[in-house]
């Protein structure tokens, strides 16, 4: 006999995987089961009735972080309030369930709105006969439940009117009253006369709540004292017309106005990011506060197979399985695969009925699916997968709409970038080319340019530069010495020492090269001060403006320790190649001089690391 079938109290183990390892005879007794009717499944499929969500949140809470946690509901079985306990015990849980004795006494089980815990109308009226006054009273009303219900299907209107009630019984003080007056309407009774007060705790706890839909708040209250000389029902109207006043402020939108003013926030959105991987990535975080599910993946189909390049998942869900970039043949790969044949979005509230089912995805608990493409250039090339793990939630055409609508913005910024790309691809072509030309012209060694252009990316990313800044930092180095077209020949390619006049001129070359590039439509800044500001010298000793330190431009100042240990590495008409340590040896010798000393510092950890890797 275990010790645990001595308790009288529900207790149950699961392991990692949320199956039953071991039940105690009390629970066998209260669940109407046997002991091998349990063991071996998961508890959402071995309970008689539906587990609560806030339920299984904690038992994967515990599972993911192995700590200790308690939290107390409102059975819908037992008709009253139960604690939980749930243990984390060798990676699996131990989880014991008591009832409490909030609802003992005079109450009986009757007294309580089974869905949220809150009194029922008759019980609250009941209880008003023994207040003593003034009170608050509060009317609430939750706002758009209709698009919850419409977005999320009932289940997860339900959902968001017990995680509400459970908000405002956890806000109010102990003494309250509170009571599920309607469907969506709650009633509380707070003593005294403090509007004031309830209203700020009102509002504290609306603002910590998910609302219906983005920028919308969970519930909109209307309040009025109830004296000792006034009938319930004339404070109840006129906390009532506030109510209503305050809704009419509100102006409760149709969903269509909602989901329009989302996207195009979405959209904008999207445009402010530059990198494909943030517009997929965060594109699947929106889709997982939204739509509440719990595991969202981007699929990229590649030819015949198929893999998640990016993935999230909500609080207390495991990982999306496959991993990140592990190839699967896509004739396998169930709903993606439809998806890509159709070029539609393929669904299942039931995913382990649906005929193109993964066995895998079963048995990881994937209870609903769905599944939308993404097109590029008219080609089907990846799909964005939301999964419902261990519950079952149900796909409304809304929430079919909210994914052929993220998909096609998906499409379109991607789409965006991707022509950016190409054509910056082309303009750096042009750059490069011109930059070549200039060495021929120069006796520059061949491939100076595009040497110095890739060591100052990756000196620039070593120092955590941004995509955009790595961008304009690559242009300016293939158009460093684009001035160099206007001076002499006989200046450029003379073989000795220059004399000062013409030295003179050979400087100007920055300048020219810096008003020649103005001409050149769509150079950023950033891009034209590399090609003026190359030569200055942090001590102030270069030209043309002799700038100090921070005041020349960063891009200038990672390029110029590049442009220099290229020079030196590489053979010249008038000098021989320096070797790599000698190089180094020099560019560390001008650091607080010739050069920033922090992009020195980097630059040398950069050689260091790229020789150890080499």
């Amino acid at each position: 006999m275990h010790p645990f079938d001595r308790v009288e109290d529900i207790m149950f183990s699961l392991d990692a995987n949320e199956r039953l390892t071991f039940v105690n005879a009390f629970a066998l007794k209260a669940w109407g089961k046997e002991l091998h009717e349990l063991l071996g499944r998961t508890y959402e499929d071995a309970l008689p009735t539906k587990a609560m969500p806030e339920v299984m949140t904690a038992f994967r809470r515990v599972l993911n972080v192995q700590q200790r946690t308690e939290l107390e509901v409102f059975g819908d079985r037992h008709q009253g309030w139960i604690g939980i306990i749930i243990y984390p015990d060798h990676g699996g849980l131990t989880v014991h369930v008591r009832r409490l004795p909030r609802s003992a006494g005079n109450a009986m089980s009757t007294d309580f709105d089974a869905l949220t815990g809150c009194l029922t109308r008759t019980a609250f009226i009941q209880a008003q006969r023994t207040l003593s006054f003034p009170h608050v009273l509060a009317v609430i009303d939750l706002n758009l439940l209709k698009s919850v219900n419409t977005l999320r299907g009932h289940s997860g209107g339900d959902a968001h009117i017990r995680t509400v009630a459970h908000a405002l019984r956890e806000a109010v003080p102990a003494e309250a009253l509170i009571c599920r007056w309607g469907g969506d309407e709650f009633v509380i009774l707070t003593p005294g006369h403090d509007q004031r007060a309830l209203q700020e705790l009102l509002g504290q706890t609306n603002r910590a709540l998910p609302g219906p839909m983005q920028g919308v708040e969970a519930f909109t209250a209307g309040m009025a004292v109830w004296e000792v000389e006034t009938a319930y029902e004339r404070a109840f109207a006129i906390a009532d017309e506030h109510l209503q006043l305050k809704k009419e402020q509100f102006r409760e939108a149709t969903p269509g106005e909602h989901e329009i003013d989302s996207f195009v926030t979405f959209s904008q959105e999207l445009e402010a990011l530059r990198d494909p991987g943030d517009l997929i990535q965060h594109a699947l975080n929106r889709l997982l506060s939204v739509l509440n599910f719990d595991q969202a993946a981007y699929v990229v189909i590649d030819g015949n197979e198929a893999f998640f390049s990016h993935q999230a998942q909500g609080e207390g869900v495991p990982v999306a399985q496959p991993a990140l970039h592990v190839r699967m043949a896509l004739a396998g790969t169930g709903m993606i695969d439809t998806a890509h044949r159709t070029r539609t979005t393929a669904w299942s509230t039931d995913y382990p009925s649906t005929p193109d089912n993964m066995s895998v995805m079963v048995e990881q608990g994937v209870k609903s699916a769905i599944v939308t493409p993404v097109l590029s250039q008219g080609h089907v090339t990846a799909a964005i997968v939301l999964r419902a793990v261990n519950r079952w939630q149900t796909i409304t055409p809304q929430m079919r709409k909210i994914m052929e609508l993220t998909a096609l913005r998906l499409e379109h910024a991607l789409e965006l970038r991707r022509t950016v790309s190409e054509v910056r691809s082309t303009l750096e072509a042009g750059m490069l080319t011109l930059g070549i030309v200039l060495e021929a012209r120069d006796f520059e060694t061949s491939g100076h340019t595009h040497r110095a252009a890739t060591m100052a990316e990756q000196l620039g990313e070593h120092l955590g530069l941004n995509t955009t800044d790595l961008h304009h930092l690559r242009q300016g180095a293939y158009l460093h010495d684009l001035g160099k077209l206007c001076v002499p020949d006989e200046i450029l390619r003379k073989p000795g020492r220059l004399t000062s006049e013409e030295w003179t001129v050979m400087q100007s070359h920055v300048v020219q090269g810096h008003d020649l590039a103005t001409r050149i439509a769509g150079l950023s800044e950033e891009t034209l001060q590399v090609i003026r500001s190359h030569h200055e010298r942090w001590d102030g000793g270069g030209y043309p403006d002799g700038l100090v330190g921070t005041d020349i431009p960063l891009n200038a100042r990672i390029f110029a320790v590049c442009d220099v240990y290229d020079a030196l590495i590489s053979e010249r008409p008038y000098k021989p190649a320096w070797s790599h340590e000698d190089a180094l040896s020099e560019i560390a010798g001008q650091s607080g001089r010739q050069f920033d000393p922090n992009i020195v510092r980097a630059f040398l950890s950069l050689m260091e690391r790229s020789r150890l890797t080499a």
